[in-house]
């Protein structure tokens, strides 16, 4: 069986891929993160492992097996802050290549806007942040698509999902919406056959909560104070293990199936 490598882009210390990382490696996954903050230069182009036939998998890189998929983090910066982050060009044009079709990406928070972002979505800033553990569900979409319906569950039934975002985003024309819930409706979506995007965190915990808490200063949610959402990040983690461990055990599911 071929490697199945995943390329990571990681735009900020504190953001990386976390235990969502460690989940896609338990999977049979190998993660290689990119810092363009650090000076790593973003591919112009990526083409998918499944699609190579003896050619480079990265145009403008090093890199030379060829890629299963591409993963893109959260930031602190909107996903139009060129200025902020002036790799976002670049990321937004792979992400516009993904949703056409040439190679899976799952996109998370920042990542989830630069995708909407790249697929022409209305991005905007809310009056209040949502941060800390909001209850969400799966549509009717979600419990089909490849990757969410791992963790759709019966009727009614919530997920705990960590946010921490102050921009949101609407739902790219013609994407399907999977996963909803708070005042913020788009928190899973898929672009065409295999980009999809969340608004929620997968990767995060208590302590990763806390050290954004302490670095960010975002106005906090009415009726929430750093410690609260510490503590409801903490409680609520043996369901967020459980929850995106299966994201990212179906998401390394759907590329195994796809080489």
């Amino acid at each position: 069986m071929s490697e199945l490598r995943i390329l990571v882009i990681e735009h900020e210390d504190g953001a990386g891929p976390k235990r969502f990382g460690d989940w896609l490696r338990e999977a049979g996954a190998e993660v290689d993160v990119l810092r363009p903050y650090l000076g790593d230069e973003i591919p112009t182009a990526l083409q998918s492992s499944a699609a190579l036939h003896g050619s480079a998998a990265l145009h403008g890189s090093a890199a030379d097996d060829g890629y299963a998929a591409l993963l893109v983090l959260g930031g602190s910066a909107g996903p139009l802050e060129d200025t902020v982050n002036p790799w976002l060009p670049k990321v937004r044009s792979l992400l516009r290549d993904s949703a056409a079709g040439e190679f899976p990406s799952f996109n998370i928070c920042l990542g989830g806007e630069l995708l909407a972002a790249a697929s022409s979505a209305r991005i905007f800033r809310r009056d209040r942040p949502q941060i800390g553990i909001y209850d969400l569900h799966t549509t009717s979409a979600g419990e089909k698509d490849p990757v969410f319906a791992a963790i759709a569950g019966g009727p009614g039934e919530t997920i705990p999902a960590v946010l921490f975002h102050q921009e949101e985003m609407e739902l790219p024309e013609g994407a399907e919406l999977l996963l909803t819930g708070s005042d913020a409706p788009v928190q899973g979506y898929r672009v065409g056959e295999f980009a999809w995007g969340t608004q929620f965190h997968p990767e995060s915990d208590a302590a990763q909560v806390a050290q954004w808490l302490s670095s960010d200063p975002l106005q906090l949610p009415e009726g929430k104070t750093n410690e609260s959402i510490r503590a409801e990040v903490a409680e609520a983690d043996a369901g967020l293990v459980r929850i995106n461990r299966a994201i990212a055990h179906s998401f390394v599911d759907f590329l195994r199936r796809r080489q």
